[in-house]
């Protein structure tokens, strides 16, 4: 037995540093210096808000949480955005805030979302999981 527990410990450390290789190869490059985005807020009701900001920050969060446009809690996951523009998503009737760029779906948090000089984003509050 502790030998198969040795070998599956071994893999498990190979596999881990193979999915940390992986991340970092894979993960989206960021632009620093000063940059123009949009963040236009779709509120349940449709009304929308667009809001231009002038930035050197690289991530999506750190533009939205500098300009209190956002707030959220911080999890293992990142950032999970539960107010925009001073509309709170009700869990009741499950709606969360959905965040697309350019009218696409994006695969990330707001945290790991890179921003470049004139990207827009959207956040739309959706209901239903």
């Amino acid at each position: 037995m502790n030998k198969k527990t040795g070998l599956l410990a071994g893999i498990l450390v190979i596999l881990c540093i193979a999915a940390g290789i992986l991340f970092h190869a894979n993960k989206p490059e960021t632009v620093t210096g000063s940059k123009e985005i949009n963040v236009v807020v779709i509120h349940a009701d449709q009304t929308e808000n667009t809001f231009t900001y002038q930035t050197d920050a690289e991530y999506l969060a750190d533009v939205l949480l500098e300009n209190e446009l956002v707030d959220g809690d911080m999890g293992s996951y990142g950032l999970f955005i539960t107010t925009v523009d001073g509309e709170t998503a009700d869990d009741s009737k499950q709606q969360w805030w959905c965040i697309t760029k350019g009218g696409e779906q994006v695969n990330s948090g707001a945290d790991a979302l890179p921003i470049t000089d004139g990207d827009q984003f959207e956040l739309t509050l959706m209901e239903g999981y």
